[in-house]
């Protein structure tokens, strides 16, 4: 499994290697699948379906403070706009940072996959207008606005509702992330099969666990990760790790990724498992260890693996 709080590097090296793979085009395909507004991909749809232009407003407060951004949201429904002031994106921002700590290569046009909102707003007649000024320092903004309302003009009066955050007002947790790594493995498995699908995760981890040192560390190193993912999934409880003289074995009584999805009604895709297995078998094989999956619940991803010198 990989953690909802790794989705964004995962994410960044999708888009990589989509393009190095398919052609740019093919990322603007995937972003289009992903946010197609038929309530199975990113959920804004559901929410102006629901509440119209306040969906937006309940949505992004929900996604936003769990992602712990750096931002301000307007909502004026008399003057039928809502707008939000990215100071400082959680998404890019990580990126940035990991840039700067771990020496990833963020994906060069990542920002604009947000364009692709405009979809869901669209679907219930509302108009969308994205500002990239400034995201190099992570920083955009978003107008969306009712055609019967909106007269041009942004005031923030009386009738406004305004939510101001900053990033250390919130813990970084946002769950949801793994409904679009789902999206994703299943968008691979089913164009592109199951090699295909290793062999990006096998590059998600060869670029983004890279710091972590795991050939010189060894068989200390992954069982490090392991437990530090199942601390930050809050999901301990499920994670048993017995050692032996020659290595280690893991069993997970359940997968905190593959019950969220069930709690949301998401279908868990074919190729999820490999989010563990191939990860893992990586890992193993940068530090001379073998790897073995012993068993794997489709249902709850329950699984028992070992890793032996």
């Amino acid at each position: 499994m990989i953690s909802c709080t790794e989705f964004i590097p995962a994410y960044s090296e999708l888009f990589s290697f989509l393009e190095e793979h398919h052609g740019r085009a093919e990322v603007d395909r995937f972003w289009t699948y992903l946010f197609k507004p038929d309530g199975q991909g990113i959920p804004l749809v559901n929410f102006v379906k629901k509440e119209g232009i306040r969906g937006c407003f309940t949505y992004w407060a929900g996604s936003l403070n769990e992602e712990a951004a750096d931002f301000t949201m307007y909502l004026n429904e008399k003057r039928g706009f809502f707008k939000i002031k990215m100071h400082r994106c959680p998404s890019k921002g990580r990126l940035l940072a990991l840039k700067d700590s771990i020496g990833i290569t963020p994906y060069h046009d990542y920002c604009l996959h947000c364009d692709h909102y405009r979809a869901a707003v669209a679907e219930v007649g509302l108009d969308y207008t994205y500002d990239f000024t400034d995201v190099d320092k992570a920083a955009c903004s978003i107008l969306i606005t009712d055609p019967k309302l909106f007269d041009g003009r942004v005031i923030i009066d009386e009738d406004t509702e305004i939510m101001d955050r900053r990033a250390g007002d919130n813990e970084y947790f946002h769950r949801d992330f793994h409904s679009s790594t789902n999206r994703g493995l299943r968008y691979l498995g089913e164009k592109y099969g199951t090699d295909a699908v290793r062999e990006y995760l096998e590059q998600y981890t060869k670029h983004v666990y890279a710091h972590l040192e795991i050939a010189q560390k060894g068989l200390d190193g992954i069982e490090e990760l392991i437990r530090d993912t199942y601390r930050k999934e809050k999901a301990e409880d499920a994670l048993t790790i017995t050692k032996s003289a020659d290595g280690f074995a893991v069993e997970i009584a359940y997968c905190p990724a593959v019950r969220h999805l069930h709690n949301i009604g998401r279908e868990v895709c074919a190729w999820f498992r490999y989010s563990t297995e191939t990860v893992m078998q990586t890992l193993a094989t940068a530090c001379g260890a073998r790897f073995e999956m012993l068993s794997y619940d489709e249902q709850t991803g329950a699984s028992r693996y070992t890793f032996t010198k």
